[in-house]
């Protein structure tokens, strides 16, 4: 997968049913065999698609990865109905530290990232596929929370985002004990204190 990279193209959009072969079959590659299995060659052949189509739609074989775990977690990004903010963050530490906990996706994800250190593609699908939208999903709970009168409105959202999400990044990346739940707790109500305060 490094250094595996093409340009994307605009124009019709993608086949519902192609976008979701070719990224479940780059999950299912880089799950089983790591990111360099995830090649873009092998994932056109396990998907049945053309090299020329995925090109046409994803600028690199890192991009495809990324937007096919996102894929598979979506359900960690989205508010729970009728949850408070501070349990909505809550959700969302709990859940990012529980993905990176798992045995095979948090390797997976360790190993991207460090790609991404010498391949400017990677760096890109990282942001663009993984991180920028768990940001935003976390950014709008604590603008929701300005708006409502609940957090000051001089917050800082950026500064508070990593506050939250930046601890269990760390520990994937230094290879430490993921937190577990209580301390994923902990982490929420500290930083949610320290805005309100």
């Amino acid at each position: 997968m490094v250094g595996d990279q093409g340009t994307a193209k605009r124009g019709r959009p993608r086949s519902p049913q192609v976008r979701a072969a070719v990224v479940r079959a780059a999950v299912e590659l880089a799950l089983d065999g790591g990111p360099g299995a995830a090649t873009v060659d092998a994932i056109a052949k396990h998907a049945g698609v053309s090299r020329t189509t995925i090109y046409k739609w994803w600028p690199s074989s890192a991009a495809i990865v990324l937007e096919g775990l996102l894929d598979s977690v979506h359900a960690s990004i989205v508010r729970p109905p009728g949850s408070s903010s501070p349990a909505a963050l809550h959700h969302h530490v709990r859940e990012l530290n529980r993905i990176l906990a798992e045995p095979r996706t948090g390797p997976l994800l360790r190993n991207v990232i460090a790609a991404a250190a010498s391949d400017q593609a990677i760096t890109r699908a990282v942001i663009d596929q993984w991180i920028a939208p768990r940001r935003e999903a976390v950014a709008e709970i604590l603008r929701q929370a300005v708006a409502a009168g609940e957090l000051p409105g001089s917050t800082d959202i950026e500064v508070a985002v990593d506050a939250l999400v930046s601890p269990p990044y760390y520990r994937l990346t230094l290879g430490m004990p993921p937190l577990d739940d209580a301390a994923a707790g902990r982490l929420t109500e500290t930083v949610w204190r320290g805005l309100i305060e």
